[in-house]
């Protein structure tokens, strides 16, 4: 496992793993989308060439992203277990859960759903929620105050800063002199 540091490109097929009271944040080399990764999330990042546009993927396994895409920037999705999104010129959170329950929640913009297993697409347009079940049945319908508040509440967990902690632990060397150990978590 590599641990990523501000600053760091990822590669084609990274994964990012997000813990308690964290996030993370990349941008794609093009400048078109933004990808905000919440506390204990999972996501595997892709990117490939496609007709002269980089074509972007991120797979949430577990969690919640927010992404923020630029029109006309090439193909853009974001996929799940159950489902996948695809779009253009679109803000929205989405949420993969331990009932392997999907949600997106449009704040801008239009996104495309298309439900594994199924034949049709949905559209969901800005100001709605859409919530698919793990069995595929699936609600489209006007985003709630509660709906905007969790997008707010999960930015807001994700970049509290947890107490610091220290311990410095002594140990002395074969030769008598002490050096110390630090750890901080």
């Amino acid at each position: 496992m590599i641990k990523h540091k501000t600053g760091d490109f990822l590669q084609n097929n990274d994964e990012i793993r997000t813990g308690g009271e964290s996030f993370a944040a990349y941008k794609y080399i093009d400048g078109s989308a933004t990808v905000k990764v919440f506390s204990h999330s999972i996501v595997q990042v892709y990117a490939s060439a496609k007709d002269k546009k980089l074509a972007k993927t991120v797979k949430l396994n577990q969690g919640s992203v927010f992404s923020q895409i630029k029109s006309d920037s090439g193909p853009f999705s974001v996929q799940t277990p159950t489902t996948v999104a695809s779009v253009k010129g679109t803000g929205f959170m989405a949420k993969f859960d331990e009932q392997e329950q999907t949600k997106f929640i449009v704040t801008e913009g239009e996104l495309e759903l298309k439900i594994l297993d199924k034949t049709e697409t949905q559209s969901v347009a800005a100001g709605n929620t859409a919530i698919i079940q793990a069995d595929g049945s699936f609600e489209i319908r006007p985003s709630t105050e509660e709906d905007i508040q969790e997008i707010e509440l999960t930015e807001l967990e994700s970049m509290q800063e947890k107490e610091i902690r220290k311990m410095r632990i002594p140990v002395v060397a074969p030769n008598g002199q002490t050096r110390y150990i630090d750890i901080t978590w």
